[in-house]
């Protein structure tokens, strides 16, 4: 809420043809006799009861200050926004395309979102709605990006973990922009696992600065709340890849009664190496042996760079030929479909654990699980699923009856999936609020 002293309403001109009500406000200090706030609205609401009373406010300044703050709660409902997205997007990366659907489907359906802007490596993604326009980083040059920035009403990063070493010149450069022109920046559904905890130095400012600091666990909260001390609005919500958990409906693994673990995806880094290929293929082994299993290698990065079959072709060199296939997808939902037919999941991306959990596919996280800034065991701590079981360190063995533990004892945690895609959207409904 706007802490105003004193509120004038002048210039209003409300158009009953078109249903549009323009006015100018100015916030005036009581104490300093100057002006010292501007805004300017665009609306539609019901013009013939409004109209009386924008009359009675400018006319009666009786219970002025009372109706006014009403009054900008409903401008807050009713006035159109424009949206601009920034994120790891368009780098075929399985979480952060899920963030990129997540988010349209959300803001689409808001009547006063008026434009979504989204900025993304390559534009792959596919939506039918009228709101949306993307653009490509590569082709995007300073003066355009401001341009967006001063079209745009609310800049948003949405998800991932934020991996800010030192000093975020072009955040912050970004940041001082949105808040010169009175615009709004906002992080939803962020980690900051790769902070370290009293390193935080000069990143700390575009998150004190923020105007929604929105954090999916909560070490990355405890560590805002103790460290980075936000000056605005600071949540602990659920991961984004809840947000709409509809998504996944078609895709969800019904109960498991089989007895046979016949089909396992795998999804490693594309930076490991021939020694990693060699000890995971070996700890897979003892499942081909005794259910002819069959190793599904799926990448949860894609793309040229970081395409993380780059680790899994080191590891066919160790399976044999018969037992093993390799993944590639195109989209999300291609992904989601893959994860869907399996009876078990390893992984060390993040949303390849989340996605199996939403599905009902038991897995195992592979992180290094001694830290506390690894985001695989924050999480699976959270799911509060066989936490001790689920979760492995970097070349740890894996003991094939804990994996027959785990196979047989999993459920799909449909509580913890229902309370995370709520506190998804508690966060994000964040925005509009004041």
């Amino acid at each position: 809420m706007l802490s105003i002293k004193y509120i004038y309403v002048e210039k209003i001109r409300i158009e009953k043809k078109s249903g549009c009500i323009r006015y100018k406000a100015t916030q005036r200090s009581v104490l300093e006799k100057n002006y010292d706030f501007f805004a300017f609205f665009s609306i539609f609401p019901d013009v013939a009861q409004l109209e009386g009373q924008l009359k009675r406010i400018k006319y009666k300044e009786t219970g002025f200050l009372t109706f006014f703050n009403f009054f900008i709660i409903y401008l807050q409902q009713r006035a159109f926004m424009n949206i601009l997205l920034m994120g790891y997007y368009g780098y075929r990366n399985v979480g952060d395309d899920l963030f990129v659907k997540q988010l349209i489907n959300y803001f689409t359906e808001k009547k006063q979102v008026k434009n979504i802007f989204i900025i993304c490596e390559e534009n792959y993604y596919q939506t039918d709605s009228h709101k949306v326009s993307f653009f490509l980083s590569s082709k995007l040059s300073k003066i355009k990006k401001l341009l967006l920035i001063l079209k745009s009403d609310c800049l948003i990063w949405g998800g991932g973990t934020l991996n800010i070493n030192g000093k975020p010149d072009n955040l912050l450069r970004m940041q001082n922009i949105v808040k010169m022109t009175g615009k709004r920046f906002c992080f939803l559904g962020v980690g900051l696992e790769a902070i370290e905890s009293g390193q935080a130095g000069t990143s700390a400012k575009i998150f004190q600065n923020a105007n929604l600091l929105y954090l999916r666990d909560n070490n990355s909260y405890e560590l805002a709340r103790q460290e980075l001390k936000p000056v605005n609005t600071y949540c602990l919500g659920g991961d984004l890849a809840f947000l709409d958990v509809n998504l996944y409906e078609p895709f969800v693994k019904k109960e498991n009664k089989s007895k046979q673990i016949k089909n396992i995806s795998f999804s490693g880094k594309f930076w490991w190496g021939d020694g990693r290929a060699e000890f995971y293929a070996k700890q897979l082994m003892p499942l081909i042996k005794e259910f002819n299993s069959v190793i599904h290698l799926l990448p949860a990065h894609g793309g040229e760079e970081r395409n993380d079959n780059k680790f899994h072709k080191l590891m066919l060199q160790y399976l044999p030929k018969e037992n093993c296939q390799i993944h590639s997808w195109n989209k999300p939902e291609d992904f989601v479909e893959i994860l869907s037919q399996m009876d078990f999941h390893f992984g060390n991306r993040l949303h390849s654990i989340i996605i199996a959990d939403i599905l009902g596919v038991p897995n195992i996280g592979i992180d290094n699980y001694v830290s506390k800034n690894s985001k695989i065991k924050n999480y699976i701590d959270k799911t509060n699923m066989l936490s001790l079981n689920r979760m492995f360190d970097f070349m740890e063995p894996i003991d094939i009856d804990n994996i027959k533990k785990i196979f047989q004892e999993y459920q799909r945690p449909i509580e913890f999936i229902l309370n995370e895609s709520k506190t998804a959207f508690e966060g994000i409904e964040f925005l509009f609020k004041k």
